[in-house]
């Protein structure tokens, strides 16, 4: 229909006037066609001007001339046949009919396209006309496309460059580029609009970041000021997981534990440490319901070394042993206890003054009591850190804390922080130092010290694909991954001695 309006603009073209003729099947009496001309130019056009040529077809044989259709061999933009013509049509010998075509450039420099003439001439059933025109306008080439990413492992981006370039012969003014798929983005380190001269180029760094295996398509749409408005870009990807992993555990019946308490010498402290020594022949109780092979000591002193020695079910009156050294000890650190705490594990080795303590296999559960906040040099993360590094894994460390409430303390003690992200962090129990009574706290205890509820992982894992069994049971909730520590971490329903723990899993690749 926009031709219509544009008939009045006609410009005069030149047209190459030679003719297409083709004669009929040889005995004289045959359909034939002749079209003419055969080449049209229509010259040079800015984008918004339009020009209109004409090409004639003719009858030239003894019968009828039947055009079934007129068409172009492929889809043409910037070359149209004018619309409300009939293209499909009859005509006598001798008679010719006029075909209307219009050139309006979607593109810069030559254009090009073939119209098609369909009839019933035996020689040649399709005769052609080469349309032929140049644009004068900004043109943007997007290249490569489409831009394969090949083959990526989940969890480490692919990256390339694609160009945007002016082939044109007007500038170029690109006001939008869109990447609606997830997977792939580009950088924006440009400003809208970017303005491009003839020949000149930009590069646009994009990435394939997928979540999924499976392969992915994206559609980069570029908008600009040429002819065509919006220019999009295949992009495509296949996306895979560096590996499939199963990890598995059997947990020891009758674990070993080894326990540290670490208590607050300051003179406010006297009481709680008098309710921690009257509890702890429970705790023994409580704790005996799940091994008989545990270990405990009290580390109070500022060099880490323990003010009890080792306890343990052989040992004589170990109770009162315990009663004695929760109350004695102490130093400049006695309300800095994860500083004694790391201190503490430091000395376990060989070497220290707490030599063997620490066993590979043993949960070590260290218990903070104190009514003040932690209150050491560095970040709680750090003396964290620390002690699992020494320790080895994630899965074998406990920190708890009797301390003051969450989160603003009580009447008799400020809230513990420090102590509560630590517990928190590491599965240990953090429990009021407010409470009058603390026989409940014996059995919380107890369990944590045994109980294993972290699983660290061989690679990194993508949480969608983790399934976690229990005895051969999917369980499929109660458990969370936890990306910093690389572990499954198992909530309520914790697995005793003797149950089996199977985690498959999809690892995502480590990258350079």
């Amino acid at each position: 229909m926009r031709y219509l309006a544009l008939v009045p603009l006609l410009l005069v073209g030149c047209s190459e006037n030679n003719l297409h003729t083709v004669n009929d099947a040889g005995d004289g009496i045959g359909a034939a066609i002749e079209v003419a001309p055969s080449t049209i130019y229509f010259g040079e056009l800015t984008t918004n001007e339009a020009h209109i040529e004409s090409f004639t077809v003719m009858s030239v044989g003894e019968k009828p001339l039947i055009v079934d259709n007129i068409d172009f061999g492929m889809t043409s933009a910037s070359f149209t046949i004018l619309p409300n013509q009939e293209l499909g049509f009859q005509l006598a010998p001798g008679a010719s009919k006029d075909i209307l075509v219009a050139f309006e450039p979607m593109g810069a420099n030559e254009q090009a396209a073939t119209v098609m003439v369909y009839s019933n001439d035996p020689i040649t059933p399709e005769a052609n006309v080469a349309l032929l025109g140049e644009g004068m306008a900004p043109e943007l080439q997007i290249s490569p496309d489409p831009y394969d990413f090949g083959v990526t492992y989940i969890g480490c981006p692919n990256e390339g460059d694609i160009t945007l370039t002016n082939v044109g012969t007007e500038t170029l003014v690109i006001d939008d580029i869109q990447l609606p798929e997830e997977a792939f983005w580009a950088n924006t380190d440009y400003s809208l609009p970017i303005s491009l001269e003839p020949t000149e180029a930009m590069n646009l760094h994009v990435y394939y970041d997928p979540t999924q295996e499976g392969a992915s398509t994206n559609i980069l749409s570029v908008t600009s000021n040429e002819p065509m408005g919006v220019r999009d870009a295949l992009q495509r990807g296949k996306a895979e997981f560096a590996a499939w992993y199963t990890d598995e555990w059997e947990l020891m019946k009758d674990p070993p534990a080894d326990i540290v308490f670490l208590v607050d010498q300051s003179c406010s402290m006297n009481d709680d440490q008098s309710r921690l020594a009257s509890n702890f022949s429970y705790f023994i109780t409580q704790l005996s319901n799940y091994t008989t092979d545990w270990r405990v000591m009290v580390v109070n002193n500022d060099n880490g070394c323990t003010n009890s020695g080792v306890l343990s079910p052989s040992t004589s009156n170990f109770a009162g042993i315990f009663t004695s050294a929760v109350s004695s000890g102490g130093g400049s650190y006695t309300e800095s206890l994860l500083t004694v705490a790391r201190q503490a594990v430091a000395n376990m080795h060989n070497s220290g003054c707490n030599p063997g303590f620490i066993r590979p296999n043993a949960m070590l559960h260290m218990i903070m009591v104190s009514d003040e906040p932690e209150q050491s040099s560095q970040s709680w993360e750090y003396y964290v850190q620390d002690i699992i590094n020494q320790k080895g894994t994630p899965a074998l460390v406990r920190l708890s804390a009797i301390a003051g409430d969450y989160p603003s303390g009580c009447y008799s003690a400020a809230y513990g922080r420090g102590y509560w992200e630590a517990a928190n962090y590491t599965g240990g129990a953090f429990l009021s130092i407010c409470q009058s009574s603390w026989s409940s706290y014996m059995q919380i205890l107890a369990e944590t010290s045994i109980n294993q509820d972290t699983f660290p992982l061989s690679a990194p894992a993508a949480t969608e694909t983790i399934d976690v069994y229990v005895n051969g049971n999917l369980r499929t909730d109660k458990w969370y991954y936890d990306e910093s520590l690389q572990s499954v971490v198992l909530e309520d329903d914790i697995p005793e001695g003797g149950d089996k723990i199977k985690i498959d899993y999809a690892a995502l690749a480590t990258c350079d």
